[in-house]
């Protein structure tokens, strides 16, 4: 077995890493990745300090280049679902892990998602008083529809529309779409395994090359798709889908056949073994490629939800920060979590902590900054807008997750889990 891919015990990991594998367990039989937690932390407030520059209008002065991608926390957690949801599925066709059933999988991704979304939206459009959930189209938001043209939009979703709902969570919408295709997507590419995919040596056994063709040419598809905005119902649909961001998804899908190949072989291709041996290298030119991109490459502010001016440039972002996400997430997959200095870094108690409840901080942050500005943060300092709401609203959905994690998402998944063993014990 593959010391850089599962945790042997728990016996080595710290007291918070232990609660996160217990919180936040894979599927039963898989080995987890602990250094993803901290990096799934850092991705949700990268996606809170964006949003504190977009609303304090950080990027007319000093954050606009600093800040201006940090959007590229959506990329990562694209690629982060596609790792984690889709290497159970490939290791129990592959080397023979346990399986779980597709209800067992639906029901966990459900509590996983829709429980604390329903208790975020509910509590936020009573204060700060965001606008949908208690409207005539509340059935599009309460079910994650609002990417999609099957409904009017109106008031604030049309005028206003940084306060209408929980203006991140078109991005959970793309997740659930994820969710909802991804187990069909498996049983497709078992047959493809079957008929073509027999035989070969090396890292390239045919499965593994019938598995990077098909992602290789859906990620290509998605650079179309992307190229243009969508204007149609059709585009629309495609645009918000799990085939309209393919390259991000599929990224996260490649690093679990790497990941799966090398369990199989029990050893680690060589350029997988270097991201292990070598993640702060990783990490450090992932940083190096961000400020390149930001202050030379790219115009600043956000620019990864839709193409808002230059389609072209959009584009060369589209892809860009996806390979920039493959870089941090690689070393997190492959690194030994007790070893070098990035993995220490990463496996530090409070970022461990803040990745145990990084869902309920993406939910949270934005409405609190709105009731934050209501409150009128800036008149405290007009100087340093950013740096008061950003640490504000960290500090404020740092606190508010923590209690729905233990009230909300905590007591619903344990739950779902615990149905989940039950039925695995019933024969047939």
């Amino acid at each position: 077995m593959l010391d850089s891919t599962p945790v042997r015990g728990n016996t080595a990991l710290s007291r918070s890493e232990r609660e996160a594998a217990r919180d936040l367990p894979p599927p039963p039989g898989h080995p987890r990745f602990p250094l993803l937690d901290p990096l799934r932390a850092l991705a949700a407030i990268s996606v809170l300090l964006v949003h504190a520059a977009i609303l304090s209008g950080g990027f007319d002065y000093r954050f606009k280049e600093l800040f201006g991608h940090l959007d590229i926390g959506v990329p990562f957690f694209f690629l982060l679902s596609g790792f984690l949801l889709y290497r159970p599925m490939l290791a129990s066709r592959i080397i023979g892990l346990p399986g779980q059933r597709v209800r067992d999988y639906a029901r966990n991704r459900f509590f996983r998602i829709f429980p604390l979304y329903w208790v975020v939206l509910t509590l936020t459009a009573i204060a700060p008083g965001m606008y949908g959930a208690f409207t005539g189209n509340w059935w599009v938001y309460y079910g994650l529809l609002q990417n999609f043209p099957i409904y009017t939009p109106e008031g604030n979703c049309v005028d206003g529309i940084f306060r209408c709902t929980i203006p991140p969570s078109w991005t959970l919408a793309m997740e659930v779409f994820f969710y909802l295709v991804l187990p069909f997507f498996a049983i497709g590419m078992a047959w493809l395994r079957t008929r073509f995919g027999r035989g070969g040596n090396g890292f390239f056994a045919r499965w593994v090359v019938v598995e990077l063709v098909v992602l290789l040419a859906l990620s290509g598809v998605s650079f179309w798709i992307q190229s243009s905005p969508p204007v149609t119902d059709l585009h629309t649909w495609l645009f918000f889908s799990p085939l309209g961001r393919a390259w991000w998804f599929g990224l996260g899908m490649f690093l679990a056949v790497v990941s799966v190949r090398g369990q199989e072989m029990d050893r680690l291709p060589s350029l997988a073994r270097f991201a292990r041996d070598h993640a702060g290298w990783f990490w450090l030119t992932a940083a190096g490629l961000y400020l390149v991109g930001t202050y030379v490459l790219f115009d600043p502010g956000p620019a990864l939800a839709a193409p808002a001016g230059d389609s072209r440039e959009y584009l060369w972002q589209y892809g860009y920060f996806g390979l920039i996400s493959l870089l941090v997430l690689a070393p997190a997959v492959f690194a030994r979590f007790d070893r070098g200095m990035a993995s220490r870094f990463l496996a530090h108690p409070l970022l461990v902590r803040l990745g145990l409840i990084s869902y309920g901080i993406f939910l949270w942050h934005y409405p609190v900054m709105v009731l934050m500005i209501d409150l009128g943060i800036f008149d405290l300092a007009p100087g340093a807008k950013f740096i008061f709401l950003a640490t504000s609203t960290l500090i404020v959905s740092v606190l508010l997750s923590a209690v729905t994690f233990r009230l909300v998402e905590k007591p619903l998944m344990e739950w779902s889990r615990s149905r989940s063993k039950r039925k695995a014990a019933i024969p047939g």
